[in-house]
């Protein structure tokens, strides 16, 4: 929808543009310093986020090193805006090679602008979201650098470790020396990956246009 609308914005449409791809330049480590700064809680400042919340009323909560679904949100925030940026970079290009002159018809026939999306701008970017699928898919399963620029190098302890720092851990972590226990995890990983990959295959081939 954010690809929709940038590409429907004539006035300052390089800016905003420009605004929303800014985070996939930034170093993932800066930003997530960054994220650390705005939601941990320290004895000298609650956060950024939390100064909101007691602006509304609601009591401070630690992001960083409180309960599970308070790390989990810092953590899907933190992650949407890491890799928003790509995906409307890709989307965007993707809205502005659909030929007009199917737009232009539809006008002509009075189509809605609901339907002119659902069946003129989805199947004809059909290939990308597909792509954006199969990708985002992969780098959820492979998450490690997210967590760690949030929440440091031992995962174990925050509660907070994935199948790849788990893999990293049983290598070169505290609970290094396992070499085969990270060798099944890997083998896992690359298993559930290849299964989520054959299944969206399958999907597309009803429902991607090339």
């Amino acid at each position: 929808m954010i690809s929709v609308g940038l590409t429907s914005i004539t006035k300052l449409r390089n800016l905003y543009q420009t605004v929303f791809f800014l985070p996939y330049v930034t170093n993932t480590l800066a930003v997530g310093l960054v994220f650390m700064i705005l939601f941990k809680k320290t004895p000298y400042t609650d956060g950024l986020a939390n100064l909101v919340l007691k602006f509304f009323g609601i009591s401070a909560v630690d992001f960083i090193d409180g309960p599970y679904w308070a790390k989990m949100f810092v953590l899907c925030f933190y992650t949407i805006w890491v890799v928003l940026p790509f995906k409307i970079l890709i989307l965007t290009s993707a809205l502005a090679s659909v030929n007009q002159q199917y737009y232009n018809a539809a006008k002509v026939d009075g189509t809605s602008g609901f339907r002119i999306f659902t069946r003129i701008t989805v199947p004809m970017i059909s290939p990308t979201l597909f792509y954006l699928i199969i990708t985002g898919f992969i780098g959820a399963f492979k998450a490690y650098s997210d967590a760690v620029a949030l929440f440091g190098t031992n995962l174990n302890s925050a509660e907070m470790n994935t199948i790849v720092g788990y893999v990293y851990d049983m290598l070169y972590g505290n609970s290094g020396g396992y070499p085969s226990y990270a060798s099944a995890a890997a083998i896992i990983l690359f298993t559930i990956v290849l299964t989520i990959t054959c299944i969206n295959l399958l999907v597309s081939k009803k429902h991607v246009h090339y």
